[in-house]
């Protein structure tokens, strides 16, 4: 048992990984330079997610944050995507005796997708490793880093 739940662990510590934001490499659009207001579409089930993008947007003093997406000039959507993989093996022991162990995996991403009013699809893609307040915040961030290289 002591094998199983230290096996548990470590697998556990090393899907946690690197937790930085990544976020699509191509210059944004020029509307998004000329955008006033976004609204954020929180599909995670964390309100925190959201919390963490509005505390980023207000420090960044860019946009006006409305609640109605007819409203926005830009909508930023957020999704949770959850994975986990489990495995089992077998090998003999120092006397020959079968020793089993099993191993399973968690990982978690948050996706934050932003797309201009009336667009068909996402001009910025971002996902981070990072859950809760610091994944919204991130990819907030991301996006300011983005915008500052202009179109």
């Amino acid at each position: 048992m002591r094998r199983f739940a230290a096996t548990l662990l470590l697998s556990a510590s090393l899907s946690m990984g690197y937790a930085a934001c990544q976020g699509t490499a191509h210059p944004l659009p020029k509307p998004v330079f000329i955008a006033k207001t976004i609204v954020i579409l929180n599909n995670t089930h964390n309100e925190a997610v959201e919390q963490g993008a509005v505390e980023a947007l207000k420090r960044w003093g860019k946009f006006t944050i409305v609640d109605d997406p007819d409203l926005a000039d830009i909508t930023l959507t957020f999704d949770k995507k959850s994975e986990h993989d489990g495995t089992s093996s077998q090998k003999p022991d120092k006397d020959g005796n079968p020793s089993s162990s099993y191993s399973m995996s968690f990982s978690s991403s948050i996706h934050m997708h932003a797309s201009l009013k009336g667009a068909s699809g996402s001009f910025y893609n971002a996902t981070t490793t990072e859950g809760k307040k610091k994944a919204g915040a991130e990819c907030i961030v991301d996006l300011q880093q983005a915008y500052a290289s202009g179109p």
